[in-house]
């Protein structure tokens, strides 16, 4: 009979709570940080500064377009076709992110932008906007710092034949 053995709890683990408890620490009940934190932490440091500008390229874009279309929904009494607008504003959102080469921001993009046209629940779209953005920003540096002074991974050190010359 084989005997049952749990693998070992990886340095990405690690990092990736020790990244959502200097966040939580730092400012206490910052969900997005610590979302981003999560989200951030990857096998290289360079997979993680890629990930998170596209990330905070997709929070702001999203927050920004959100505000936009909820000031424009509430204005024109829109309303009842809510969800036209909503789902003009994705296919907006996809098609700027591709125009602008960030077609990995298309997904937060467009969460943002849903979360505030389809709750409407908070007091004041641009102030959750750049509240959102600002978390999004200190998850991910959390995240890039502790994946590159923590026991950073080894980066991929190929060199390009052509930089050899």
């Amino acid at each position: 009979m084989k005997t049952f053995e749990l693998p070992h709890i990886g340095s990405r683990n690690i990092k990736t709570a020790l990244s959502v408890l200097v966040c939580l620490i730092l400012w206490p009940n910052s969900l997005f940080a610590a979302i981003a934190a999560v989200i951030c932490v990857q096998d290289t440091v360079e997979n993680s500064v890629n990930l998170g500008v596209n990330r905070l390229i997709g929070t702001l874009l999203g927050g920004l377009l959100g505000v936009i279309f909820l000031y424009i929904a509430n204005g024109l009494n829109l309303h009842k076709v809510l969800p036209l607008v909503v789902a003009f504003g994705v296919s907006l959102i996809i098609y700027i992110c591709n125009i602008i080469k960030k077609p990995h921001a298309c997904s937060i993009s467009s969460i943002t932008l849903m979360s505030i046209l389809v709750s409407q629940s908070y007091n004041n779209p641009l102030s959750y906007s750049l509240q959102r953005t600002i978390e999004t920003a200190f998850g991910v540096i959390v995240a890039i710092l502790i994946n590159k002074y923590i026991h950073p991974p080894k980066e991929n050190n190929t060199i390009d034949e052509t930089n050899k010359k």
